[in-house]
């Protein structure tokens, strides 16, 4: 049996799902661990099945510490002392890298992202549809934002902020997407297509209403509790600008338009020569000097 623990917010667990639909497709017998981090670490809330319209087989607590032989009775603790650990996991070795070997894997814990289309191409088309928003419940405002794009020369600009501005995660995620990446990546689309409207989708939106202007519009409907309202937007959006980000990775992917620019940082992480992240998806990247280092005709 497999079990993939699933972490982080939507974008994670989207790509999380994704490798499960890719497993079941291949057929092996696979479950979700949704519960260590959530239910349990409560940092993140699961959100997936109440914004989709999918269901997954969830596993069990005493499946999951079967497969990382990490019971708490007294015998277990003693022979894991004594002998050491029997644990069948399978960990994501690098960010952002795809690992063949996982889709190759038949009995254990798989434990990492998994954020690359490489895992999942055999099921996008069944992924396109299971991952639809339900816009009748929608507020008001979003659906004005949405006919407004739908209007307009629409591109989609994503800037996360909040943490990845913290000491914690500056290191991982900081001097990527500056606001030379972020001018380069306006201009770009500017030369190519003319008047553009630029979305301005970002968690810091005290910040956000200083950074919009004549031509950048602050979208600002979601709410803290529903930030998938911005990801159905910016799936409505015609091009894209995303930061280094899970979550507007996705907002592009959704966009079924086969034409879409989709501009993305020259590098994801700072600790990960990963390019796989890009797969499928970024068409332009651009470096944190605003200069265009790699492009598809």
């Amino acid at each position: 049996m497999l079990m993939i623990q699933m972490a982080g917010g939507l974008g994670n667990q989207m790509f999380t799902y994704a490798l499960y639909k890719a497993l079941l497709h291949e057929g092996k017998n696979v479950c979700m661990d949704d519960f260590t981090h959530y239910q349990e670490i409560g940092r993140y809330d699961n959100t997936l099945e109440k914004i989709f319209p999918l269901s997954y087989e969830r596993g069990t607590r005493a499946e999951y510490n079967a497969l990382t032989d990490s019971s708490l009775l007294p015998w277990h603790r003693i022979r894991r002392k004594l002998f050491g650990r029997r644990q069948k996991v399978y960990e994501e070795k690098s960010a952002i890298v795809f690992e063949r070997e996982v889709l190759e894997q038949d009995d254990a814990c798989l434990i990492g992202y998994w954020q690359s289309e490489r895992y999942f191409e055999s099921v996008k088309e069944e992924l396109s549809q299971e991952f639809t928003f339900d816009w009748e419940h929608f507020p008001p405002e979003a659906l004005w934002y949405r006919e407004q794009m739908r209007k307009t020369n629409s591109v989609s600009l994503h800037v996360r902020r909040g943490d990845y501005l913290s000491d914690k995660f500056a290191p991982i995620y900081g001097g990527i997407c500056t606001d030379a990446y972020y001018r380069g990546a306006e201009e770009y689309l500017q030369k190519k297509y003319g008047d553009c409207v630029f979305y301005l989708f970002t968690n810091d939106i005290e910040w956000g209403k200083e950074a919009a202007g004549e031509n950048r519009v602050l979208v600002d409907c979601a709410g803290s509790d529903n930030a998938y309202v911005d990801m159905a937007l910016m799936s409505c959006c015609k091009h894209h600008i995303i930061a280094n980000s899970s979550f507007s990775w996705w907002g592009a992917w959704l966009n079924p338009n086969p034409n879409k620019t989709v501009i993305a940082p020259a590098k994801w992480l700072n600790t990960s020569e990963g390019e796989d992240i890009y797969h499928g998806l970024c068409t332009v990247r651009i470096d944190e000097k605003g200069k265009v280092v790699r492009e598809k005709i």
